[in-house]
């Protein structure tokens, strides 16, 4: 079956065949649109040259219909439309969250965003991920361990408080819950001011405890960002924060309690207060706050569980709402609220290594009180000095 090119050329034949018998060279030479071949029949006529005659008509058409339709199915990707212009709407708004099933190459895109948005000096880019793939696959960047013996800045704060049932006859009720509080550390808080691209890779298990120190972390970026801004208000570096498992910290329930009061605050007021902004990962978008969603520009890519399809589409222009079911592996729809483009982005490659950084960086040191040996006593009672205590302090290096 003639595909379109084929047709195109044919009729662009056929035209130059006319104009020639016509006597009109230049009009032969020219390059007429694809509109004007097919008003003038040259189209058609290339269509039915080109379609074998073992074949009844209405067969080769709707073979031709098919193949025209898959045609406009590969030029749903824009080629054009850049990461470049991503990182200019996450910095003009609050930022993307990206969602699509395991495997679809949701980490593997934020690699690819983060890694551009790193070559833009009035950008740090700042990665918070429960999960090791960026430390084993992103490439260059210093990263901190946290929740291990060398860095724990969130520790437990246990709350064993009786109360009464006042319901309940001589009933009561004990609240065992755990707490979870932040230990001040001027090394890590220097580390966030220094401006430098940053990987903390979160070793806690307890989703409470992760959303503890991703707020902290917010928390010190928001309030460092305020200062710079209210001393200069031309002040023009942006913090892009990335949260891998992002429902750790902006989950549909987790958003409703307490201590989600002043995180909830900074996440509304980073871009206009802070020039602080977001790319957020989930496999379910039925997991992420609504409060979140709504603020971010979705980045969806192939989507196949019931809860999160019925948000997703709730959200899609009619023709693209089959389309989240059969995206290929890297292919995104990125609602803009303008074109809606669908993107694909390139396979990323890692370059470099990453390098740890940890809160002691010079030797530690102990002193260690070491006892006298068998010549140290013989030469001090021979000089008189036997009164005197022999034990001396030596420094030993432990790290």
């Amino acid at each position: 079956m003639p595909t379109s090119a084929e047709i195109e050329k044919r009729a662009r034949e056929l035209y130059a065949e006319h104009e020639f018998k016509r006597g009109d060279a230049v009009l032969a030479e020219s390059n007429p649109e694809v509109t004007e071949l097919k008003e003038d029949g040259f189209w058609d006529t290339a269509k039915r040259q080109l379609m074998s005659r073992d074949r009844p008509y209405e067969i080769q058409w709707e073979n031709y219909v098919n193949i025209e339709k898959a045609n406009a199915e590969n030029k749903r990707v824009h080629s054009d439309f850049s990461l470049l212009e991503i990182l200019e709407d996450i910095k003009q708004h609050l930022g993307i969250v990206i969602c699509a099933e395991a495997g679809h190459g949701k980490s593997y895109t934020a690699f690819t965003l983060a890694k551009e948005a790193m070559k833009d000096k009035d950008m740090t880019v700042i990665i918070l991920s429960p999960s090791t793939v960026w430390r084993r696959k992103f490439g260059a960047v210093k990263f901190v361990k946290v929740g291990t013996s060398v860095f724990n800045p969130i520790v437990s704060v246990e709350e064993a408080s009786v109360e009464s049932v006042p319901w309940l006859r001589d009933t009561v009720h004990v609240n065992l819950d755990k707490k979870w509080s932040y230990v001040k550390s001027r090394w890590f808080e220097d580390l966030l001011s220094s401006k430098q691209h940053l990987l903390f890779e979160v070793k806690y298990k307890n989703g409470r405890r992760i959303k503890a120190f991703e707020s902290v972390v917010l928390q010190c970026i928001y309030e460092m960002q305020e200062k710079e801004i209210d001393k200069n208000p031309e002040y023009k570096h942006h913090y892009l924060i990335v949260l891998e498992e992002i429902q750790n910290s902006f989950g549909t329930y987790s958003m409703n309690s307490d201590d989600s009061l002043d995180l909830m605050t900074i996440f509304t007021q980073s871009r206009s207060d802070a020039n602080i902004h977001y790319i957020g990962i989930g496999q379910r978008l039925n997991d992420i706050s609504t409060k979140v969603i709504e603020r971010l520009r979705p980045l969806i890519g192939l989507t196949l569980g019931e809860n999160s399809l019925r948000k997703i589409k709730s959200q899609l222009p009619e023709h693209l709402k089959d389309r989240v079911q059969q995206l290929p592996k890297r292919h995104w729809i990125y609602l803009d609220g303008k074109e809606n483009p669908e993107i694909e982005i390139a396979e990323y490659k890692a370059e470099g290594l990453p390098i740890q950084s940890m809160p002691f960086e010079a030797p530690m040191t102990e002193l260690v009180l070491k006892a006298p040996s068998l010549l140290d006593r013989l030469k001090a009672t021979l000089s008189g000095e036997e009164s005197k205590s022999s034990y001396a302090y030596t420094v030993k290096r432990i790290r």
